[in-house]
């Protein structure tokens, strides 16, 4: 498990769930997702599908797999790689 994996892994689960939480997608994809699942958010499926940090935490686990090896350090590398994109998610609502 290196750094840069680590890194990358991190900064890209910042985009896609930045992509997935707030932004339209080509053809709307992600609009129509967000909106097929849940359009009211009533259920936690649908505020999940909205919120940014929640899709991210999710999105980290199958990156963990790709730059982890199975043991358990790969829960510490879901972890960690879902915390970065979480500061990356904070820092850019604070400019």
């Amino acid at each position: 498990m290196g750094i840069v994996a680590l890194a990358l892994a991190s900064l890209a689960t910042y985009r896609l769930a930045r992509m997935v939480a707030s932004e339209e997608g080509p053809f709307g994809i992600f609009v129509k997702m967000r909106g097929a699942l849940d359009a009211d958010q009533k259920t936690w499926l649908g505020r999940g599908m909205n919120c940014q940090l929640c899709i991210g935490f999710w999105l980290a686990l199958p990156l963990a797999f790709l730059v982890a090896p199975l043991d358990w350090s790969l829960l510490l590398a879901w972890w960690g790689i879902a915390g970065a994109a979480a500061l990356l998610a904070k820092w850019e609502q604070k400019r």
